[in-house]
């Protein structure tokens, strides 16, 4: 028996139902793997009559993220302490813009204490963003 035209298009539409429906899962669960936590926090920025802080990293650091993906440090970059968090001293990449992917992609800054990088610090959003476990941060200048 011959299928009539109203079920083939009946047929289509269930197809291309399943087909969004399956797009709408996939896009919910890519934007849950890009979900961080973060704390809101106002950072205290440094005082005009501090002397200026810069670093440099020796090599190449991979901080791991809360949602199982991680940013990397380019080995030889500087980084100018611009101020301090509860959880550490905040520093600005002076290689240019450094950003960190989350909800939406954005400038970040190293938060770091006792010679360990511990997060980051979202200005656009002015949160703490903590990492998974704290890393080394191997610092090759101080200045």
């Amino acid at each position: 028996m011959a299928s009539s035209p109203v079920q083939k298009l009946e047929g289509r539409i269930a197809r291309a139902g399943r087909a969004l429906l399956a797009a709408a899962a996939c896009a919910f669960a890519l934007g849950a793997c890009m979900s961080v936590s973060t704390q809101k926090i106002a950072m205290v920025p440094v005082a005009a009559a501090d002397s200026v802080y810069t670093i440099q990293l020796s090599r190449v650091v991979i901080a791991p993220l809360s949602n199982d993906s991680s940013v990397t440090l380019p080995a030889g970059s500087q980084w100018r302490r611009v101020g301090a968090l509860p959880q550490g001293d905040v520093y600005r990449s002076q290689s240019g813009l450094f950003t960190v992917q989350t909800r939406r992609q954005g400038e970040a800054y190293v938060v770091a204490t006792s010679g360990k990088v511990v997060g980051f610090y979202l200005p656009g959003e002015g949160a703490f963003m903590p990492l998974a476990r704290p890393v080394t941060l191997p610092v090759e200048m101080r200045q």
